[in-house]
This record gives C-alpha cells, sequence and structure tokens, in this order.
C-alpha cells in the first residue's frame, strides 16, 4: 500500500511538473546538497510529556527537482534523502528520510540576485537502522511514512542565462509518528544547502 501510495505521488508530480512548460517561461533541474544541522529529537509520551531527548548528529541532506518557472512564481517536484546518526552514550543508529514534495516559490526579482521564499508539502517515509543499545542490535520494523512539509528561504544568483547558484536553509518536518500507543516524536531538521539550477 506505502509503495503505491509512492509510485501514486510520484507520477502525479511528474505528471504536473511536465505539463507546465507549455505555459511556462522556462523548465529547469536542480540539485542540492547540504547539512542537517544537530537537534534533538524529543520522544514524548501520548499526553505531550518529554520522556527523553535523544540528540542526533550534523547529517546530511539531498535534493533533485524538476520544476517550471512563471514569472516571479516557481513549482516543481522533489526528491530528497536525509541521514543523521544517533549521538548519544552506549547508542547508536542512523535515521533516514527519503522524501517526496511538491514545493512553491516566490523569487522577488526575476533579474540579478533572486533572494526567495519556498514552501513544499508530500509524504515522507522515515526508518532507524543499524539501531544498537549497550550491545544489543535492534531491528526497525520497515519505517513509517507520513505527510511531511518544508518552509525556507534563499538567495539565487545566475551565472549565465542558463546556470544559476541557488543557497538556501529550509526546516523540514513530519507529522507525528507514533509507536504503539505509547510514545511518539516529531521528525524534524534545520538545514543549510548549496546547489545548482539548470534552465533546459
Amino acid at each position: 500500500m506505502k509503495k503505491h501510495f509512492f509510485l501514486l505521488f510520484g507520477a502525479v508530480l511528474t505528471l504536473a511538473v511536465l505539463s507546465a512548460p507549455v505555459y511556462a517561461e522556462n523548465t529547469y533541474v536542480s540539485g542540492n546538497v547540504g547539512m542537517t544541522l544537530s537537534n534533538d529529537l524529543n520522544i514524548k509520551n501520548t499526553d505531550g510529556n518529554v520522556l527523553i531527548k535523544l540528540p542526533l548528529q550534523t547529517g546530511i541532506n539531498i535534493q533533485g527537482a524538476l520544476g517550471s518557472r512563471f514569472n516571479n512564481i516557481r513549482i516543481e517536484g522533489e526528491i530528497g534523502y536525509q541521514t543523521k546518526d544517533i549521538d548519544l552514550a552506549g547508542v547508536s543508529g542512523s535515521w533516514k528520510t527519503l522524501s517526496l514534495l511538491a514545493n512553491g516559490y516566490y523569487d522577488f526579482y526575476t533579474e540579478g540576485i533572486q533572494p526567495y521564499v519556498t514552501a513544499g508539502i508530500g509524504a515522507g517515509r522515515v526508518t532507524l537502522s543499524d539501531f544498537i543499545v549497550g550491545g544489543d542490535t535492534f531491528i526497525w520494523d520497515g519505517g513509517v511514512t507520513k505527510l511531511a512539509y518544508q518552509l525556507g528561504a534563499g538567495v539565487a544568483l545566475p551565472l549565465t542565462e542558463n546556470i544559476t547558484i541557488d543557497v538556501r536553509y529550509r526546516y523540514f518536518a513530519l507529522n507525528d509518528v507514533i509507536e504503539g500507543h505509547l510514545i511518539k516524536y516529531t521528525p524534524s531538521t534545520n538545514s543549510v544547502l548549496v546547489g545548482l539550477r539548470l534552465g533546459l
């Protein structure tokens, strides 16, 4: 069921973006890479009280997108991958997130340096792998798929007519994950990324 959801969501994004060039000024592909800042994952009970703060190290964030521009507005379909390691004595593991998002952008200028704001919504699948506590390995049961969203801002600097450098900050989060009707947590990351946008 979850695999079918991802396939359907990806197909809808692809069709929407591929149909946009008929009306758009230009179409582009982009790639961004950067780091997710270290933070704590707050494990709570169902009443919202924090039971434990699970520290997470600085991680990696990679994104690729296909989009189109309409004057100051851009729309795109994006696939992203993030990974962060647990940073706690006696505990190890990697938290990974695969996401599919439909993003919108507003560029404040269409020429020269272009500050922008962005927001997006879609789906994300979070998994925990290589989870070891006190020498015992625990198997994560396939991961969880949740509604995902992102908010951000950045600056784009055109190098040529078809090549643009992009620097951005982004906040990304999933809906609450509830485990065994006992605990819940909200996976989220703050990232700083740099990338290229190539006009087609």
